[in-house]
């Protein structure tokens, strides 16, 4: 189990987000590169044309990690299990990711918040109900497209809760309005340029964006979500989280013993009879 790392803890809570670097091996790093590539490959056009400000929207599920071992080998890896570990997380467990590659010359993405728990009184807590962790497949800095955030506003009102949509639209997604506030630079905005093989993990509350991509390549990440403190959230918390999941929990036949060994402790379960919460993705008055 790993020691909780106080300074990590600190500054996760306060900021909302906090980078481990080199978690991942960079031979993993490039399996998970060529895994992308080839998923990527299988899209059709129509996908790429709906998704211009993410580039993509692929999902990450339970089948695809069993199908494929490379997923199974980072969504379970022993340094990304410490890592949530040293924030005092020791039984964290996978809901589903996504692949988001933005093209090359291709538009900002624009200021969102996932939280879709906003009520449940637990997201107005210190408490992460749903945490994000990026995996950059390349180095980023603001000419490609890296990662802004607006530290605090996971726990703290900002003038975007107001001026941008709840939910990732249509109009978003296609880069409609580039006048539209989500797009523009935001007070107490920060970049969060990483390395590959780093690790970016963040309440899914916090406002995050992330800058054009200008350069010749494409820059892909691999954003995986967890709910870490799964097994201390109240029990209707708990329920609502498997009624969102359970579907993306389907596994399929064929896997591995190991990966079945590996995966399984990960998996989010709840047997009770509580209500699920219904979803919300604005937050209300009690936010200030």
């Amino acid at each position: 189990m790993s020691v909780v790392d106080v300074s990590k803890r600190e500054q996760f809570v306060r900021d909302g987000f906090v980078v481990f670097r080199g978690v991942l091996e960079p031979e993993l790093v490039a399996g998970l590169r060529a895994w992308s590539d080839g998923v990527l490959g299988e899209q059709e056009a129509a996908h790429f044309e709906q998704n211009r400000t993410t580039g993509s929207m692929v999902l990450i599920d339970w089948a695809m990690a069993y199908r494929y071992s490379v997923l199974a080998e980072l969504i379970a890896h022993p340094r990304v299990l410490a890592a949530l570990g040293k924030l005092g997380f020791a039984e964290p467990k996978f809901g589903h990711g996504r692949i988001i590659s933005k093209p090359p010359q291709s538009p900002p993405l624009f200021w969102h918040e996932d939280g879709r728990f906003w009520d449940d009184p637990v997201s107005y807590t210190w408490q992460p109900i749903q945490c994000f962790l990026m995996y950059y497949l390349t180095d980023t800095d603001v000419h490609n497209g890296c990662l802004r955030v607006i530290p605090g506003s996971h726990r703290k009102r900002h003038a975007l809760h107001d001026q941008t949509a709840p939910m990732h639209t249509d109009e978003l997604r296609t880069y409609a309005n580039p006048e539209d506030a989500a797009f523009q630079r935001a007070e107490g905005e920060i970049d969060v340029p990483v390395k590959a093989g780093d690790v970016v993990m963040g309440y899914g509350r916090l406002f995050h964006a992330s800058h054009a991509n200008l350069s010749v390549e494409k820059r892909t990440v691999l954003t995986m979500w967890y709910y870490p403190h799964f097994v201390d959230l109240p029990e209707r918390t708990q329920a609502t989280i498997y009624s969102l999941e359970a579907k993306n929990g389907e596994t399929g036949t064929g896997a591995g013993h190991a990966v079945q060994a590996r995966m399984e402790p990960l998996r989010i379960v709840y047997e009770g009879s509580a209500e699920p919460i219904a979803t919300q993705w604005t937050p209300g008055p009690a936010l200030k």
